[in-house]
């Protein structure tokens, strides 16, 4: 039995004349054969010496590599006919690729690899996987990631492998809001949005197993850039399927009306339909004239010039409807005679984006285009609302249309509330949440992400399409798998240039930044997001991310030159600088609070905030600097301070100033709490430490902090036997040392029933009294998950409920809740599945219990935190069902009434990516259960916190922090 190998030595001996690798047929897509050269070339990055090809099977070495297209390759067909091969498992399917061995295919070969492609891309396919198979990355040319060297490869006999159809039709990417960064790349790299940079775009997308793109749009022209038609001739050489964006219909690109429009232009002078129409269908005539032989998927309908409505604000819904359907008629017209006579076989699209979404579904008075002929065999392309969350869906009866769906997803935005652009911000678990859910509801025709300038968000991408070419592996069923693909990623791309204990760091690293960025992300970021002081969620937050920076920095040592480069694109550079920004605003916040006490750490805070600033622009120059400017002018996106929807009089922190007071003076703050005191008798001098009403907090501390430069001495006079302090004195300076922590331990065991303790503080200007209150019971009789209420509030992280019941509905589906790990701000979250449903409860709504013990009866506050999730049918409503104790069930809509999206709410919850509901409760002292309902998809629970009305917990960011629960 006879393997196939590729070594070096048969590499380096191989001439022009004999001992070729690849056999390559004169009659094979010129596309598939630049792609056999590309792979070629990697072959030499894992071997050392670039393989021979030939079209004379006579001068191939004893191990060929035989690839082609079914139906385009003589040499596939023979052995198909001599039962060698059977491409029969291939032919007639989409982006299939057969990938087996078989023994002397003819004289003078021992053995050969089979390459067979049931299409042009499933050949690409099929190539591309064998630079996988070598240890190559997807990212090789576009990131630098260079793979391990190998002596040799080899392959058994026996081995066959089909690859299966993808699981989403058209699956790829859209380069937009590409100035300053991408355009000025392109410019600097390749002089403009030509063929030579499509060409590194292209090879990224195919390498990533997509097949459909929209091009840069702001400023360039896709068909005239190439030059001429050579970016589109391109694309259809590689079998890269073109579109267009949601305005720019018909084959033609924004950017050409602008250029060709005027008074003495054929095309007239207005984006108008109605005032200049002749203009407007020639103008789209003579696109799809152009380039309508090549492989599209043709943009239909008409929005007005640059993102925005077609008609003026007085337009009426019909108005609009009818304009828009006398558009589409138009375009079929067109598309019939200048592409192809039957429709159905032309792959077209309508974006379903912004104000034309109304256009489709109309409302109780006008019929929309919904059911429409106009729209038969047209892909109706869905939206998120910009910020990675869905909006309307199908329908079970819409579901059947014979177009399909689309999904247009967004890693990147330019618009309100906050424009996001830098660098990636998304995080895998939202984009799995979401992205499942749109393809549960037959979303599977066409997912398009707008991943901006593409550099930094190459992981979110991976995942993205990994997603849509293999669902099977990576959706629904794949529930909290996203960690298990990080981990795959960074071996697939790191394997050799990291140990496996510094892989596992960088697993930290990606799931860390990304995680504290979709708490929020870098252009959303001020000092008003997370509080300074309340919960320590700014001193946490800090923490993680000092954790994180050092694990890059430990990891940048780590890795050797040769991998430098590839290790600061896809990691480092968007890791660090997300987390430096967080830094810069977090420190911030500190700053300003410290200053309006007089704390002169508020001096420091404020170099340490300049230190961020200064390193924000170091990591932008290396970037642009390294590996000779490879991706110069990507990092040239403005991300600190965004004040409007986009970058217009954005500002860097303004920072606070102390002056020394004038005599020695120390300020006592209850760590966790805005409380203080100088101790000064005429002002309030007795503070309250709380924490130990917590059973299981052992520990808590406040802060002195100087507030003038004079030496400053404090005492401790702990007379609570139960109680331990770490330092009883000291003193500050108010130059070298400004502050001191100091932290009490509980010994619960030696209170003897006492639940109130006092400690005296001694200051220069008087003594502050800390009132220490604590519980020593831990509630044991209670059942474990039982949250009791101690300190005036609960805070109950959505997967730690007390009890869960599943259902099933009259066909025997199984309705439930699930965790997702990882997901939400905080800890994780839970969402029933099916995702489809709309649960009825007392029939088929499974239901969570969350069972706790309040000190008092009384009307209670319940304040849900969810995924700000969208309606997914345009009556803009989200259910759950509430129940206390044995009382009725409420049925809630967890969004406000009137609510839209692009409205304050919808904006709100988007930026802070978390949506808030309150429901008021008549809870009863000691025990009570809450019960939570499914009722509408899209529902994800992240948090509950309960409160007496009107007495809300200390305003935070993320929360307040979890509430002690039996057994915890």
């Amino acid at each position: 039995m006879m393997e196939f190998v590729i070594n070096q030595d048969m590499l380096k001996t191989a001439t022009t004349n004999s001992g070729a690798l690849f056999y390559q047929e004169l009659g094979a897509y010129s596309g598939v054969n630049k792609v056999a050269a590309k792979v070629m070339h990697d072959i030499k990055l894992v071997f050392g010496y670039l393989p021979q090809a030939t079209g004379d099977r006579t001068k191939l070495a004893k191990h060929a590599i035989i690839y082609g297209t079914v139906e385009h390759s003589p040499m596939l067909q023979k052995l198909a006919e001599q039962k060698r091969i059977d491409l029969a498992t291939i032919t007639g399917k989409r982006e299939v690729f057969l990938f087996q061995v078989i023994e002397q295919p003819f004289e003078g070969v021992e053995s050969a690899l089979i390459i067979a492609g049931s299409d042009k891309r499933g050949a690409i396919y099929g190539l591309f996987h064998l630079s996988e198979q070598l240890g190559v990355s997807p990212l090789v040319n576009w990131n630098s990631v260079k793979p391990a060297r190998k002596e040799v490869f080899s392959l058994g006999t026996n081995f066959i492998y089909t690859s299966k159809e993808p699981s989403v039709r058209y699956r790829g990417f859209f380069i937009n809001d590409e100035w300053p960064a991408f355009g000025s790349w392109t410019t600097h790299n390749f002089g403009g949005f030509n063929a030579e940079m499509y060409d590194h775009v292209f090879e990224l997308l195919l390498r990533l197993k997509g097949n459909y793109l929209w091009p840069a749009m702001w400023s360039a022209r896709f068909s005239d850039d190439g030059p001429g038609l050579a970016n589109a001739e391109l694309a259809d050489e590689y079998g890269v399927v073109m579109g267009a964006s949601h305005h720019e219909p018909c084959l033609r690109y924004g950017e050409e009306y602008k250029y060709l429009r005027g008074a003495d232009s054929k095309y007239g002078d207005a984006w108008n339909f109605i005032t200049n129409r002749d203009g407007i269908i020639k103008f789209w005539e003579n696109g799809l004239k152009r380039s309508g032989q090549f492989e599209n998927v043709i943009t239909v309908g008409m929005r007005g010039e640059q993102d925005t409505a077609i008609m003026d604000k007085e337009s009426t819904l019909a108005d609009n409807i009818a304009m828009l359907r006398d558009v589409l008629k138009t375009q079929n017209q067109l598309i019939r005679e200048h592409v192809n006579p039957n429709l159905a076989e032309v792959p077209r699209m309508l974006a379903l984006y912004k104000e034309v979404e109304p256009f489709f579904y109309g409302d109780k008075d006008t019929q929309g285009l919904i059911n429409s002929e106009e729209l038969e065999n047209v892909i109706l392309m869905l939206c998120d609302d910009n910020h990675g969350n869905l909006r309307t869906l199908p329908t079970e009866d819409m579901r059947d249309h014979q177009g399909g769906y689309g999904m247009y997803y967004h890693f990147d935005y330019h618009g309100g509330p906050v424009s996001y652009e830098w660098i990636n911000s998304s995080y895998l678990p939202k984009i799995w949440e979401q992205m499942t859910m749109a393809y549960d509801f037959g979303i599977r025709d066409l997912w398009l992400v707008n991943v901006g300038d593409i550099a930094t968000q190459e992981f979110p991408l991976a995942y993205f399409l990994d997603l849509a070419y293999d669902f099977d592996k990576w959706g629904t069923d794949a529930i909290n798998q996203t960690d298990l693909y990080t981990k795959q990623w960074v071996d697939q791309h790191f394997a050799n240039k990291f140990s496996e204990f510094d892989r596992d760091k960088l697993f930290d690293l990606l799931t860390g930044y990304t995680k504290l960025a979709h708490n929020r992300r870098p252009e959303t970021m001020n000092v008003n997001v997370y509080h300074p002081v309340n919960f320590k969620e700014t001193d946490q937050t800090l923490e993680q991310i000092d954790q994180l920076l050092q694990i890059a920095e430990e990891l940048y040592q780590a890795i050797d030159a040769e991998h430098l480069s590839a290790y600061v694109a896809l990691a480092y550079y968007p890791a660090v600088g997300n987390l430096n920004l967080q830094k810069l605003w977090l420190l911030t916040g500190k700053n300003n609070a410290a200053a309006k006490l007089g704390k002169l750490e508020a001096n420091q805070l404020a170099e340490q905030v300049q230190a961020c600033l200064r390193r924000d622009r170091a990591l932008v120059d290396q970037y642009h600097t390294i590996e000779n400017g490879k991706w110069y002018g990507l990092g040239l996106s403005e991300h600190i301070g965004f004040t409007h929807w986009n970058e217009d009089e954005n500002q860097n922190p303004v920072l606070m100033q102390t002056w020394p007071a004038n005599k020695p003076r120390l300020v006592v703050t209850v760590d966790g709490t805005e409380q203080h005191t100088e101790g000064s008798p005429w002002h309030k001098h007795t503070l309250l430490l709380s924490d130990f009403l917590q059973p299981d907090i052992e520990q808590a501390s406040v802060t002195i902090s100087s507030v003038s430069d004079q030496e400053a001495a404090y005492q401790i006079i702990n007379e609570t036997a139960w109680l331990t302090c770490s330092r009883l004195s000291g003193s500050l300076d108010g130059k070298e040392k400004t502050t001191e922590v100091i932290t009490f331990t509980i010994n619960r065991a030696a209170m003897n029933g006492e639940t109130e303790g006092s400690i005296v503080i001694k200051l220069p200007t008087g003594a502050c009294t800390l009132l220490v209150k604590a519980t020593q019971s831990k509630f044991t009789e209670l059942p474990e998950q039982t949250y009791i209420e101690t300190n005036g509030y609960i805070s109950i992280e959505a997967a730690h409920y007390f009890a869960k019941q599943n259902a099933t509905n009259a066909q025997g589906d199984l309705h439930q809740f699930h965790v997702l790990q990882g997901y939400g701000k905080t800890l994780s979250a839970v969402k029933a599945f099916p995702t489809t449903e709309h649960f009825t409860i007392g029939k088929d709504a499974p239901y969570l219990d969350y069972q706790f013990v309040l000190s008092e009866t009384g009307t209670h506050e319940v304040e849900l935190y969810m995924q700000p999730s969208n309606s997914v049918t345009n009556a803009n409503t989200l259910f759950c069902g509430v129940q206390l104790n044995d009382n009725d069930v409420s049925i809630i809509n967890v969004l406000p009434d009137g609510y839209q999206v692009n409205d304050h709410n919808w904006g709100q919850g988007v930026l802070s990516n978390i949506h808030k509901h309150v429901i008021k409760i008549q809870a009863d002292k000691g025990l009570n259960t809450l019960r939570i309902y499914a009722v509408s998809p899209g529902f994800v629970l992240e948090k509950l916190v309960i409160y007496p009305e009107a007495n809300k917990p200390a305003a935070s960011y993320l929360g307040p922090p979890e509430t002690y629960y039996v057994g915890k």
